[in-house]
């Protein structure tokens, strides 16, 4: 079989899931597919690409949800699916903010009640909140892992709920409406 980006790209998800963030190198997925690292270039321009690639197949995975707090339970879950997830599609959004499907359809599950661009903000918001937690929350397995953390008896349960109470407080502040604010984004004084 021919090397194709689509291979490209599930040997560098194999890896991520596999290695982590860390172990992902052209190198490495060039290793796994007999091939030398120059090869992958006819594919993919760098790894910057290929993350993107692989962080909108992680994500990609997101079924339409009808409002915010499903779309955030379910971008929860497709972090979690694969070793350092959040960290992955943080970095991504990082250098291609519209390029991933929450930066494209979160906003419009608060342009019922918010201008658009407020809307956008809201769908960040939500966005970081759930890549905050889940990157807590992968950063803990990892330290579970390799043993310098021991586990809890738990501890998965109580993030669940920390998770569930944070989101509560962060979609009923967007639900709230906007206070008047000064240029630059801060509350006006009253």
């Amino acid at each position: 079989m021919g090397l194709t980006r689509e291979r490209i790209i599930d040997a560098a998800y194999a890896v991520l899931d596999e290695q982590g963030l860390g172990g992902l190198s052209m190198r490495r997925v060039a290793q796994d597919l007999g091939v030398r690292p120059g090869a992958l270039y006819h594919h993919v321009a760098n790894k910057q690409e290929l993350l993107a690639e692989v962080a909108a197949r992680i994500v990609g995975v997101l079924p339409a949800a009808a409002d915010a707090r499903r779309a955030a339970c379910d971008l929860r879950d497709a972090l979690r699916r694969v070793r350092d997830g959040a960290e992955v599609v943080s970095f991504v959004l990082a250098f291609r903010p519209e390029g991933l499907a929450p930066s494209r359809t979160f906003p419009d599950l608060f342009a019922d009640r918010l201008p658009a661009r407020e809307a956008r903000w809201a769908a960040r918001t939500l966005v970081h909140y759930v890549l905050g937690a889940v990157a807590e929350e992968q950063n803990r397995t990892e330290l579970v892992r390799t043993g310098i953390v021991a586990d809890e008896p738990g501890r998965a349960a109580e993030a669940d709920e920390a998770f569930g109470f944070g989101l509560d407080a962060v979609l009923h502040g967007l639900a709230r409406s906007p206070a008047t604010r000064e240029p630059g984004g801060t509350p006006a004084r009253g």
